[in-house]
Order: structure tokens, then sequence, then C-alpha cells
């Protein structure tokens, strides 16, 4: 698999397109998503924020994979998420028979999930992470009491 990168700066494009090895990324022209191809399971890591002006560069991402058997993308480096590019992570069919494991997502693209109705898209797979444990503050206070402490008497 070989992902295309376009480098560019704010002020417009550096270098025109050029083929990456696995291990590297996809970064978005403003900077804000970068997309990191996964070779076991096959599949994308996405780290930064997905919305209109970073789409393309998933869309991108996704055209490299076509072709290939059920893919996953790892969503727990996502800081934000829109609709569109939660559309486009539901509706990214590598194939005929083959799924799409979503990993890792977070709590407000689950809940679009659910408004949505797009948690049951066909060929959709969602792996939630177990949230982690809530530690009371009260939990955290530990009382020492020492021989020398006016309490200890």
């Amino acid at each position: 698999m070989s992902i295309t990168e376009k480098t560019s700066t704010r002020l417009g494009p550096v270098t025109g397109p050029r083929i990456l090895p696995v291990a590297e990324a996809i970064v978005s022209a403003n900077g804000r998503l970068r997309i990191t191809a996964l070779k076991d399971p096959p599949g994308l890591r996405i780290v930064g924020d997905l919305d209109l002006c970073t789409l393309p560069t998933l869309v991108q991402a996704l055209a490299e994979m076509a072709g290939s058997a059920s893919i996953c993308i790892d969503l727990s480096g996502l800081a934000f998420i829109d609709v569109g590019g939660l559309r486009t992570l539901v509706s990214a069919r590598p194939g005929e028979g083959h799924m799409v494991t979503l990993r890792s997502v977070p709590a407000q693209a689950q809940r679009l999930l659910e408004l949505t109705g797009w948690h049951h898209h066909p060929g959709l797979r969602l792996q939630i992470a177990a949230p982690a444990p809530v530690i009371s503050p009260l939990c955290r206070l530990r009382l020492v009491v020492t021989a020398d402490s006016p309490s200890a008497a």
C-alpha cells in the first residue's frame, strides 16, 4: 500500500504529490490532521481534527486503501469530528463483503453515530474503548498517622 501526500504550507503547495512508504504519515495542508497507515490490522490511524478543511486528506487516504480487505480505522487520537467526517468514515467500504472497523471511538463520535443511526450501518463494526475508571477525589486522599503526629496519641 502506498499513500500519496501533498506537502503544503498556509501559502500554498510547496511540492507535488509523492508516494509514501507505509510508515510515514499524511498531514493535512493546515497541519490539523495526521493520518498514518497501519500494518496489522491494515488500516489508518487518525490524529487531530476531522472537519470540512481536513476531509480531503482522509478521502485521499481512504482512496489509497480501495480494493483492500477489511480495514481498521483507529480514532484514539481524534480530537474533533464533524458529521461530514463521520459520514465519510461510515461509508468507507473497502470492498464487497469487507468490514470497516472503527477502533477507540471517542464519546462525541459515538453519540453522533447513535443520533444518526449510523452505528447500525452494514459493513461497519465499532470497537469502543472501555472508559477509564473514575477515581473520586476522596479516594485519592490518604491519612498518614505517624507516632510523632499529635493525633497518634
